[in-house]
């Protein structure tokens, strides 16, 4: 048995006194526990001794004794309930057990909660691409319009527009079955030509395309042409400008957003969409434009090798030509991965196609002549 006291640091409070408190040591006796400080000493007997715990959490350990009615005092050391004199004491080690339990339950219901809150914000971040889709379709096409409104005007002052009615009027023949198939789930559509170098073609939010002069010059065959702006037209039915801007927003805003009011976000996505950077597009969506404009081509009975056929071109300029061609916007990356997903797309895959209208050699002449 320990014949010299251990001590804590601890604090006296004396309720007849307005709670009055006063910090000093408290000191583990044989029978009995004391506080003492310069002013005072306080003793509880074991007999009768009452031992709990309170405070933010139960970390606050209690002693009170009937007999000193209104005196308590505590410390904020837990070892003190280790002491060996206490467990000695049936009575005592019986309320020692209890607090350690209950301390236990505690600890365990923290773990379990702050857990619980853990899986919570890791569930939203793994659901966040849901979540930006289901806002992304929940948003009226009018403000995707607004966007690429926006954007094309800007597009007008960097670039020479081809005007001519007939060169519409070819191209749109040839673009039909593929055109009126997108249109099925309300897409818009409109095409424009710029007299460009680049081999590119890009969509504007809410339906505008914009194809330029490099991208004919280098294609063999419609089919080719169609290939790409399938995928083009693959980004505005899959919203992935909007998704992009709104992904941009925050966790917070978009959940927010999508079980409350969502005009609230609605300056956000139109003033930050509205800038020409915000047209790059992610790996994930280049390859959902690709899986989706496959689909769009074969339901408009089109080759889809046509864009196949057109990546391997790009593929055999690059190191060349293509650098020298590099799109300031989202081009079109014809990695041989690409390529390779793309034909494992088509493998065992029945499908049944039609001639494309109109002669695409003279389509490009006529292209050319405008140039």
């Amino acid at each position: 048995m320990n014949t010299k006291p251990t001590t804590f640091l601890g604090i006296l409070m004396d309720s007849s006194n307005g709670n009055q408190r006063e910090s000093g040591e408290i000191k583990v006796n044989t029978s009995s526990i004391t506080f003492e400080s310069e002013s005072q000493k306080v003793e509880f007997s074991f007999h009768l001794l009452q031992i709990t715990n309170g405070g933010n959490n139960r970390e606050l350990i209690f002693f009170a004794h009937p007999n000193k009615v209104g005196l308590t005092f505590y410390t904020t050391q837990k070892a003190i309930l280790n002491e060996s004199v206490f467990h000695e004491d049936p009575e005592l080690k019986a309320q020692i057990m209890v607090l350690k339990s209950s301390r236990r339950k505690i600890v365990i219901g923290t773990s379990i909660g702050f857990g619980i809150v853990i899986a919570i914000i890791i569930s939203l971040f793994l659901l966040k691409e849901t979540f930006v889709e289901a806002l992304a379709h929940k948003a009226p096409i009018e403000w995707e319009a607004k966007i690429g409104d926006k954007l094309f005007e800007s597009l007008k002052y960097q670039y020479e527009f081809i005007h001519n009615d007939s060169l519409e009027q070819e191209f749109l023949i040839a673009a039909k079955p593929l055109i009126e198939q997108v249109r099925k789930d309300g897409t818009k559509v409109e095409f424009y030509f710029i007299k460009q170098a680049t081999i590119n073609a890009f969509a504007l939010p809410g339906g505008k395309v914009v194809i330029q002069t490099g991208l004919i010059d280098h294609a063999k065959s419609w089919e080719e042409v169609l290939g790409v702006v399938g995928h083009e037209l693959a980004h505005v039915s899959c919203r992935h400008h909007l998704r992009g801007v709104i992904n941009n927003l925050g966790l917070y805003v978009i959940v927010s957003s999508l079980i409350g009011d969502f005009n609230s976000a609605a300056g956000a996505i139109i003033n930050t969409g509205g800038d020409l950077a915000s047209l790059s597009n992610d790996r994930a969506f280049e390859t959902e434009a690709d899986e989706t404009g496959m689909n769009n081509l074969i339901a408009s009975h089109i080759d889809p090798k046509g864009m196949i056929s057109f990546f391997n071109t790009l593929k055999k300029e690059s190191g060349s030509k293509m650098d020298d061609y590099t799109s300031f916007m989202s081009t079109h990356p014809a990695t041989s991965e690409r390529i390779q997903h793309l034909k494992e797309l088509l493998e065992n895959r029945k499908y049944y196609i039609r001639p494309v209208k109109g002669d695409f050699k003279a389509f490009k002449k006529h292209i050319n002549q405008l140039k």
